[in-house]
């Protein structure tokens, strides 16, 4: 069953190789790249380096487990060669080196989002890049899930449903809606922790209890922001602009939030 299971594994190895090496039978020589015209073929290499060590990384994994017959280490020689073709091809794009940069800018985000020791804030921004390149895999999820339901600072659980956003869990999603309701019987006490958690519950909607929560927040915060992106959520007219949560805590801004009085 080993046996078979592997087997399956390099097949498939195979099947990516045969496709992709029909694009690079004749690969296009281009000059030194552009930001405007190669950005997006960079990216689309980049996402396929990192699909091809997956695999790499699961066909190593396999191979431990059982003794390789000629025909898998056959098919290993051929990846390993299609690896090669890879990457002359990558060089032929990317003479500047901007896919290796990047690739160890998303494994430094990685591990950045990943170490407790740091600041939620930095932790939680990395979010983004790895989002980009699929890398924000079920461990990074569980990191920041875990962040939000042990930090007892606001501030720190509006830093990981930043991260969050489109990877709310069930388990989060009540969490939110309880933090919620515990900051509005306070007297609205945090801005942050409102804003982030609009933009985090938005995308369960229709759900009616999320519903019901901003429409409550549309209606009722007192910060002219908060209430305006509740109401956008859920489709109410936004209230007058007022000063609301300051520019620096808009939804994509980070710089400083580490050092910000708690």
């Amino acid at each position: 069953m080993k046996y078979i299971s592997i087997l399956a594994l390099m097949l498939s190895a195979i099947a990516l190789v045969v496709t992709l090496n029909r694009n690079f039978e004749s690969p296009v020589i281009v000059q030194a790249p552009t930001k405007e015209t190669n950005r997006p073929l960079q990216d689309e290499l980049l996402k396929l380096q990192i699909k091809l060590a997956a695999l790499e990384k699961a066909l190593t994994q396999k191979a431990k487990e059982a003794e390789p017959l000629p025909q898998i280490q056959e098919q290993v020689e051929e990846l390993t060669v299609f690896q090669t073709d890879l990457a002359e091809y990558a060089l032929n794009i990317d003479p500047l080196g901007v896919i290796q940069v990047t690739e160890r800018e998303i494994e430094t985000a990685y591990i950045t989002l990943m170490d407790e020791s740091r600041s939620p804030w930095e932790r939680a921004k990395q979010a983004a890049l790895l989002k980009r390149y699929d890398q924000f895999d079920q461990d990074a999820i569980e990191s920041m899930s875990n962040l939000f339901f042990t930090a007892e600072d606001p501030n720190e659980k509006a830093a990981a449903l930043v991260a969050l956003k489109d990877y709310v869990s069930p388990d989060v999603r009540i969490g939110v809606l309880d933090a919620f309701s515990a900051d509005v019987g306070n007297g609205y006490k945090n801005g942050r922790l409102r804003y982030h958690g609009i933009e985090a519950l938005e995308p369960l909607l229709p759900d009616p209890e999320v519903e019901a929560m901003l429409t409550h927040l549309a209606h009722n915060d007192p910060e002219p922001k908060i209430a305006g992106r509740a109401a956008q959520s859920v489709g109410l007219p936004t209230p007058e602009k007022g000063s609301g949560l300051p520019e620096s805590d808009s939804a994509d801004s980070f710089k400083g939030q580490a050092d910000r009085p708690r």
